[in-house]
């Protein structure tokens, strides 16, 4: 696999018996799918050996908002998106594989942005109470025909019953 940023190979490595894709060149990782959830909470040694890790290797990148394609799946272009609800760090998740590349720095910020159990609790409520759910009625009873005049069932019954009675 090769960085998405520089094309340099990426070296895997074992974080806490999980493994990972770093770029010594850009500082930027590659996570298959569900592995950054092992990595999120700064509390967590594996988190912090990570970051500590990509400290070294940060490097100024061209534009962080450009697409990159995906180290595991080179031909599909990764979609970016943001991480959390926080809308503070955008990183990019692969459709294919649902593998996830973060730039230089950007584990960092995850763990600065950091939610408790209780505070996702509470951001959780706070944006029901902002979204709320609304309901739109559906029509009881469509109307395809005037007052007075057979409706297009009707018709359709009296065309059948026409070419049925000829025969």
């Amino acid at each position: 696999m090769q960085c998405p940023r520089t094309s340099y190979p990426l070296k895997p490595a074992k974080v806490g018996g999980i493994v990972v894709y770093i770029s010594e060149r850009s500082g930027g990782v590659f996570f298959d799918n569900l592995v950054l959830s092992n990595f999120t909470n700064p509390a967590d040694v594996r988190a912090e050996v990570l970051a500590k890790h990509l400290r070294q290797f940060s490097a100024p990148l061209g534009d962080e908002n450009a697409r990159v394609n995906c180290p595991k799946c080179p031909q599909i272009v990764m979609m970016r998106r943001y991480f959390s609800p926080l809308r503070v760090v955008e990183i990019d998740e692969c459709p294919g594989c649902g593998g996830i590349w973060l730039d230089t720095g950007e584990l960092d910020k995850l763990h600065e942005n950091h939610l408790s159990a209780k505070e996702r609790e509470l951001l959780r409520i706070k944006m029901l109470e902002e979204h709320q759910v609304f309901h739109i009625d559906s029509p009881r009873h469509y109307k395809l025909s005037q007052p007075g005049e057979r409706s297009n069932l009707e018709k359709v019954f009296a065309i059948a019953a026409d070419v049925l009675s000829d025969d």
